[in-house]
């Protein structure tokens, strides 16, 4: 049936104390998927919104919006590469799908960033199961990058933001999210593996220099893990995953609940 906000539903399953829903949402840019995790009931619930990694939203991206829900949030995502195809995620990692994937990340622009967060924030009130004021974000890979942006645009909004294996933070350019950090009043938790040779942390001082020096910043490098370590499959390290979650649900919880 229809819903709100120029909204169809798709799916939508509901497993022991979760609720589980994948919608289509309008943009400026045409229709977008949004994956919803949530526990049961009504709510309201303190909204989370999850950046998913470079790879899209595959199955252990939505178990780890899963983890997350359990300790009481509203957690959604939406679809990154929706103006290329719906939901892409990278089965198998054989060249041509590599170069397509980072053909995606680096095709999508900061602006398309920013309007499908926007047309997010717009469609949010139309569930009443997501509460309304401050909320809280977590990225991965590329997504983190999507984190720095958001909690430097909206910090009123986003009260606390969680990167973990980043992408693209610590760059060159005029602009790097890095750059931004300085800004934040919120809860800021940034992580990386010591095994992480495509976005090393030893590239990535001056962004975790930044995070330190925030009030309420930290920043961590997890020994022995790899990129990925944050997302349940073949990169997940349960030591540095379990010890950014502990960071991360201390943060929201302090931000979004209080």
């Amino acid at each position: 049936r229809a819903l709100a906000g120029g909204c169809s539903r798709m799916a939508m399953h509901q497993s022991g104390r979760m609720q589980t829903r994948t919608e289509q949402i309008s943009t400026p840019s045409g229709p977008m998927g949004v994956h919803i995790v949530r526990p049961d009931g009504d709510g309201p619930f303190p909204v989370i919104v999850f950046f998913h990694h470079g790879p899209g939203l595959d199955e252990g991206s939505k178990q780890t919006m899963a983890r997350i829900a359990e300790w009481g949030y509203y957690v959604v995502t939406h679809d990154r590469y929706h103006r290329a195809e719906p939901w892409y995620t990278m089965e198998r990692r054989s060249d041509d799908e590599v170069k397509k994937m980072f053909g995606l990340i680096l095709g999508t622009t900061e602006d398309q960033v920013a309007e499908d967060l926007a047309a997010l924030l717009a469609w949010l009130p139309t569930d009443r199961a997501a509460r309304g004021d401050a909320m809280g974000c977590i990225g991965y890979c590329i997504g983190a990058r999507s984190v720095l942006r958001t909690v430097q645009d909206r910090g009123e909004q986003f009260r606390a933001g969680v990167g973990l294996h980043p992408s693209l933070c610590t760059t060159d350019d005029s602009d790097s999210p890095h750059l931004g950090v300085s800004s934040y009043t919120g809860s800021l938790y940034i992580a990386f593996g010591s095994a992480d040779t495509m976005q090393p942390a030893s590239a990535n001082t001056a962004l975790i220099e930044a995070t330190n020096a925030l009030a309420k910043g930290e920043a961590e490098i997890h020994d022995g893990a790899d990129h990925g370590f944050g997302v349940y499959g073949p990169g997940y390290h349960e030591a540095a995953a379990t010890r950014s979650y502990e960071r991360a649900k201390v943060m929201f919880d302090r931000e979004l609940i209080g």
